[in-house]
């Protein structure tokens, strides 16, 4: 997971460097390429970014349900 969320980051710096190259150089193709390929590449940077939030709750819901199962299986002993 940490993997993807390192990918995730740098998606996100490149889509940043399409956004600021936009501004600095405001001509037609720098802006339809942050309007394009920037939108396109921090939308998968945030699409990683949602799955390993959701993978790590999901994770961590299952191990405190686990764990209270657990305690309560002790405690009908």
């Amino acid at each position: 997971m940490r993997l993807l969320l390192r990918i995730s980051a740098l998606l996100t710096l490149l889509a940043l460097i399409f956004m600021v190259w936009s501004m600095l150089v405001p001509t037609p193709l720098p802006v339809m390429l942050a309007m394009t390929v920037g939108q396109a590449v921090g939308t998968i940077a945030f699409a990683l970014y949602g799955f390993v939030i959701f993978h790590d709750v999901r994770k961590t819901r299952r191990a405190q349900r686990s764990s209270l199962q657990a305690i309560e299986t002790k405690e009908d002993r």
